[in-house]
């Protein structure tokens, strides 16, 4: 059973909670209207709903948030006897989120608030049994629901569809079932988001038919100068609303000059796809800071150390805060890096690499391990020798798959510090790597190693803006290890403070 109560005529009895609107009408804009309208009273002959999914796409600041919340709010209070409302979002914090909207906004009316009981993850209506749950991909039990109507939040952060598969499988005893997808773009191509979005880009351009598919999608186009405002104005229906022009004018002029704020701006604010093959630095930045490297004399040094599996490239990498003549830091950084590879297998990674290891090894830019695995031992004494001859002051190193070599180096009374490799660990220094590297602030002494390295960098962000380096794609053999190791060893040496789950840890053995 389906009572008629419009959803325009619903959310005019909500208020909202934050920000500039705080205390107003949930007022819908044109758009919002025509976009509720169209998925909810759009009538098949037998006078169900025609629309059974829709992809929901908005650059940031469009009010996906709210729009969700008071969607979920309705379709828990008016649509089926029993209706049960998942809101799945990819994370526990975004699902956290998706619930607090959608309790602010039942509570701004009271008429709604006293029909309803609300818990830590869910809404309950006890009057049609109905009930509304906020869920996320991580949850252990995804099994056992029966829903009426799923809202998949932020759906491009989605590693796969397992969870989204589960639910929309789960919904087969509704006579109307509702899935809308609620995201973002983003720069995981070969995630489950992507997929849809395309083909959702197909149903509305008319390529492909499917009448029960609802596209809404605010994008620039793929050709649209990112650095125009008018593109700006154009993709984002809440302009000058709930986004405004001097707003978007500061972030073109990050984004000219910083490529991770470009793949930000776009990603999130012009809700484009940002290709992963796009370079994280622009072509010849990194080299620009191929200067001689000052001697230590004594300076502090900071090392970082990425791991490899047997078979793949390990790498070292120390910095050296550079000092005025008053001895004072001058803003520089000096960069020593080492490579290493198993010797057995040199030839056979410089075809599937293609650069040159061998004359690497020779130039001393490469450390080939005897084998065809790499030798741990090695690493370690290398490490040792380093530290012995520098004034290191701690040396980080990813804790997965290092227990051995941390306890060994630990052992010789080496500082190690484990350095988490999430966003809360990697984003500062990532960022503070770029900040050098386009002011022209480091000096690497022409390492080809690191700068091809360099150039093999792509970049990841979540919704915070937050970043860090990744290969182009997961097969790719552009490899980033001396990268992750010079990021690492810049979060040492900026003394950046790290929190949350990847927390940078004095290791004690």
């Amino acid at each position: 059973m389906t009572l008629s109560v419009d959803i325009r005529d619903f959310v005019s009895h909500l208020k909202h909670s934050r920000g500039d609107f705080a205390g107003q009408p949930f007022l819908l804009q044109p758009w919002q209207s025509e976009y509720f309208d169209r998925l909810l009273n759009t009538k098949n002959a037998d006078g169900l709903r025609q629309y059974r999914r829709s992809l929901l796409a908005l650059p940031r600041k469009s009010g996906k948030t709210q729009m969700a919340a008071a969607l979920a709010l309705y379709m828990g209070f008016f649509d089926d006897i029993g209706a049960e409302v998942i809101v799945a979002a990819g994370d526990r914090s975004q699902a956290s989120l998706m619930h607090t909207a959608a309790k602010q906004l039942l509570e701004s009316c009271p008429a709604l608030s006293k029909r309803a009981k609300v818990y830590r993850n869910s809404i309950v209506i006890p009057e049609t049994n109905s009930s509304i749950i906020c869920i996320s991909s991580e949850a252990g039990t995804k099994h056992g629901y029966n829903p009426s109507c799923c809202l998949v939040d932020e759906y491009h952060v989605f590693k796969n569809r397992e969870l989204v598969d589960v639910l929309e499988t789960g919904m087969g005893a509704r006579s109307q079932p509702l899935v809308v997808y609620v995201t973002t773009a983003g720069t995981d191509m070969l995630g489950p988001c992507y997929k849809d979005w395309e083909r959702a880009e197909k149903v509305r351009d008319g390529v492909l038919e499917d009448e029960t598919f609802l596209p809404c999608i605010y994008a620039a186009p793929k050709d649209a100068d990112p650095f125009d405002i008018e593109t700006a104005r154009a993709c984002n229906p809440n302009y000058g609303i709930t986004t405004k022009p001097d707003y978007f004018q500061q972030m073109i002029s990050r984004a000219r000059e910083s490529m991770s704020d470009e793949i930000v701006y776009r990603t999130l604010h012009l809700n484009q796809w940002v290709q992963s093959e796009n370079k994280f630095f622009r072509t010849g930045q990194f080299e620009k800071n191929d200067g001689e490297l000052r001697p230590a004399a004594g300076r502090p040094c900071y090392c970082g150390v990425d791991l490899s599996s047997n078979q793949d490239t390990t790498a070292f990498t120390a910095v050296w805060p550079g000092l005025d003549d008053d001895g004072l830091p001058d803003g520089t950084f000096d960069v020593h890096s080492m490579v290493f590879i198993p010797e057995e297998i040199a030839e056979q990674k410089e075809k599937q690499d293609r650069v040159p290891y061998r004359e690497w090894s020779r130039a001393g830019f490469v450390t080939l391990t005897e084998g065809d695995i790499t030798d741990y031992d090695v690493v370690r004494d290398y490490i040792l020798r380093f530290c012995e001859e520098n004034a290191v002051e701690g040396v980080a190193i990813d804790r997965w798959n290092a227990t051995h070599i941390i306890s060994q180096l630990s052992a010789e009374s080496v500082a190690v510090k484990a350095f988490g490799q999430g966003y809360a660990s990697m984003s500062s220094p990532s960022k503070f790597l770029e900040q050098l590297v386009c002011k022209g602030l480091l000096r690497y002494g022409e390492n080809p190693c690191l700068a091809w390295q360099a150039s093999n960098v792509t970049a990841k962000s979540d919704e915070a803006g937050n970043i860090k380096f990744v290969k182009a794609s997961r097969h790719s053999t552009g490899r980033i290890d001396a990268i992750i190791a010079l990021v690492m060893a810049l979060g040492l040496a900026s003394a950046d403070a790290i929190s949350g789950d990847d927390d940078l840890q004095l290791v004690v053995i």
